[in-house]
């Protein structure tokens, strides 16, 4: 294999890689917001409470509930009775005698102080994407090199994927068809005058 003939496979591997790359991103991203059309709830991770299952970074996907359904070791995503504004995922404990929930974290060693008024359920997780959410949550702890890095890197993987075979040609005017040099010759067709 030649050197050209090398660099040219390196690039065409690179290219297929990258498009891997980016594609399972994208599917992963639409896969994270697509639910909310249908009434689900997103979320990305943004502590460690839920350790190991659940880490910071990835993105839960919550479908609808009744509370009453919630039973103990269920996990429940919730507005957070303790932080308005903001959701928590965290596992059902028990039912209290006038209907709230209580809750914790799994990496936790107490109970959530705050208990869960029925009407704060956003849906119980029904699938978890990981690491999809990092940048969102890089973002929240002001850990701006890491979203920067992650961008740069998304920058350089559409480059190499929308690389086309022709880019080392030369030119960008010499590769159009009609400033080409000639690769094939036309030879005029000369009719059979046997006999």
């Amino acid at each position: 294999m030649t050197a050209p003939e090398a660099r040219e496979w390196a690039w065409f591997t690179a290219s297929v890689l990258a498009r891997i790359l980016l594609g399972t991103c994208v599917v992963a991203v639409l896969w994270s917001i697509l639910p909310i059309a249908f009434g689900w709830t997103s979320a990305v991770v943004i502590s460690g409470s839920m350790l190991p299952r659940i880490r910071p970074g990835d993105v839960a996907i919550a479908g609808p509930v009744r509370a009453g359904d919630l039973k103990p070791g269920m996990p429940v995503l919730v507005d957070n009775p303790a932080r308005p504004g903001r959701l928590l995922l965290h596992r059902v404990v028990r039912r209290n005698p006038d209907g709230t929930l209580v809750t914790k974290g799994d990496a936790n060693a107490a109970e959530d102080s705050t208990p869960v008024p029925p009407g704060a359920v956003r849906g119980l997780p029904r699938l978890l994407i990981r690491w999809i959410g990092l940048p969102v949550y890089w973002h929240g702890r002001g850990e701006h090199r890491k979203v920067l890095a992650t961008l740069v890197v998304t920058l350089v993987l559409l480059v190499v994927a929308m690389r086309r075979e022709d880019d080392d040609a030369g030119p960008r005017h010499a590769r159009h068809p009609r400033h080409r040099r000639e690769r094939f010759r036309c030879q005029p067709s000369v009719p059979n005058r046997r006999g």
